[in-house]
C-alpha cells in the first residue's frame, strides 16, 4: 500500500488526517529517505481493509545484537490505528487490540526504542508486554492569529526578533544544496561535523516541498550567503521545527526571526508549531519565549542485559546531542 507516498496527503498538506499516517514521519516517502529504503512494518487487517501499522528499523550492532528502532532525523513514529467510529469505550478496546495485534508482529530483538507521536496519550499497552516508559518534553504552539501569536511573546523574544529584522531578510530557499552546504560550514566553525548524510537531506528537503510539507527558510549576510537557516515540515496537525543552521558570527536573534516566520506560516495553514524537543535549559528559556507550552512525548524501551552492556559502548542510532534511554 501507498501510505500516500505519492500524493502527499495522509498526514500531508491537504489536512485531512489520516490515522494511518498520523504524522509525516510516517509517510512512506519519508521512511524510504531516511532509511535507505530499509524501514518495514508490522501490519494488522480488519474486514480486507488495514487498521493498524507500526513502521520500524532494525540496527545491527556487535555480538549479534539489533536494536528496533526509528530512522535517522525521524524525531518520532509509534503504533498508526484506526478504530473507525462508534462508542468511545468501543473505540477504545479496538485501540488496545489491535496495538497488542500490532506488538505481536514486532521483531524480537534484544532492543526495543521507540519515541511516540503525540496521538498515543498513554503507554500501557506497551507496560503489559513489559516496556519500560520514559519521557521526553517538548513545546508546542497553538496555532492563532499573529498579533496574539506576537503579543502572547516574551517581551525579550519581541526585542530580539525586531532587531534581527533590521538586518536580515527571511525568503525561502530552493536549493537544498546550498542549505546543507550551509549547515556543514556552520558546524565546521564551531569545531563540529555533519552526522547526517548530505545527499539523504538534499533528498528529504526535496521530497518535503514535493509533497508540500516542507520548506527551507533562511536569513542572507551582504554577500548573499546564508547566516542562518531553518528546515520546517508538516503534517494535517502539526509543523515540526526539524533543522537549524547559524553562522557563529551571527547574532542569536536570527534564528528567533527565522521562528516567528515559521510559526505565522504555521498558524496560517492552522497547525500546531511543534519546537522538537527540550534539551538543555537554554532551549527551555529560548522556546518559552515564544508563549509556547509544555507537552510530554512518550518514549518506550526494553533492552536485554547484554544488550544494555553493548549498547553503552557502540548504538546504531546514536546521534550528536542525542540521549538513549537504557
Amino acid at each position: 500500500m501507498d501510505w500516500a507516498g505519492e500524493t502527499g496527503l495522509g498526514a500531508g498538506a491537504a489536512g485531512r488526517f489520516d490515522p494511518l499516517v498520523p504524522t509525516v514521519f510516517h509517510t512512506a516517502w519519508w521512511l524510504d529517505i531516511v532509511s535507505g529504503g530499509t524501514w518495514q512494518q508490522a501490519e494488522v487487517s480488519s474486514g480486507g481493509r488495514v487498521v493498524g501499522r507500526f513502521p520500524y528499523v532494525i540496527g545491527r550492532m556487535a555480538a549479534g545484537h539489533a536494536l528496533c528502532g526509528m530512522p535517522p532525523i525521524t524525531h518520532f513514529l509509534g503504533p498508526a490505528v484506526d478504530e473507525g467510529t462508534g462508542a468511545a469505550c468501543n473505540r477504545a478496546l479496538k485501540r488496545a487490540q489491535i496495538t497488542r495485534d500490532l506488538l505481536d508482529q514486532m521483531p524480537r530483538t534484544s532492543g526495543f526504542y521507540h519515541k511516540l507521536n503525540r496521538e498515543i496519550t498513554d503507554t500501557l499497552l506497551f507496560q503489559e508486554r513489559g516496556f519500560a516508559t520514559s519521557v521526553q518534553f517538548t513545546f508546542e504552539l497553538p496555532p492563532s492569529r499573529a498579533d496574539i501569536l506576537w503579543r502572547n511573546m516574551r517581551d525579550k523574544t519581541r526585542n530580539v526578533i525586531r532587531r534581527a529584522g533590521e538586518t536580515a531578510d527571511v525568503t525561502g530557499c530552493a536549493d537544498p544544496g546550498e542549505f546543507t552546504a550551509a549547515y556543514n560550514r556552520h558546524l565546521a566553525q564551531r569545531g563540529l561535523r555533519n552526522h547526517y548524510d548530505d545527499a539523504m537531506l538534499q533528498r528529504l528537503c526535496l521530497a518535503a516541498v514535493a509533497h508540500d510539507q516542507g520548506e527551507i527558510l533562511v536569513a542572507r549576510g551582504a554577500g548573499g550567503e546564508i547566516i542562518a537557516g531553518i528546515f520546517c515540515i508538516w503534517d494535517a496537525t502539526s509543523t515540526y521545527y526539524l533543522l537549524t543552521t547559524r553562522d557563529p558570527g551571527a547574532g542569536n536573534g536570527v534564528v528567533a526571526l527565522l521562528l516567528w516566520q515559521a510559526i505565522q506560516q504555521s498558524a496560517a495553514r492552522g497547525l500546531i508549531f511543534d519546537f522538537d524537543g527540550v534539551g538543555v535549559q537554554g532551549s527551555r528559556l529560548f522556546f518559552t519565549g515564544f508563549g509556547g507550552v509544555v507537552r510530554p512525548r512518550y518514549i518506550v524501551s526494553r533492552y536485554s542485559l547484554g544488550h544494555r552492556v553493548v549498547g553503552r559502548l557502540s548504538h546504531p542510532f546514536r546521534r550528536r546531542g542525542e540521549q538513549v534511554f537504557y
